[in-house]
């Protein structure tokens, strides 16, 4: 099992980005337990990642720049 400590200026998507790309795990256990649960929610294609939602389509997760 891989733990990754996140830098300043990742957002609360980052941990699933990791997570989705190379399996990386935050060091808490309790938060990395909680990215894997929700991770099922997010899917990592082309490097975009791309949450699910019940009744949308798939959302773009976007921060910083892009969210104008």
């Amino acid at each position: 099992m891989q733990v990754c400590v996140l830098e300043e200026g990742d957002t609360g998507m980052t941990p699933y980005r990791h997570y989705l790309a190379d399996g990386i795990l935050p060091v808490e256990p309790e938060e990395g337990k909680n990215i894997k649960k929700n991770s099922a929610r997010y899917t990592l294609l082309n490097g975009e990642l791309f949450r699910h939602r019940f009744t949308h389509p798939i959302l773009m997760c976007v921060s910083g720049e892009q969210c104008t």
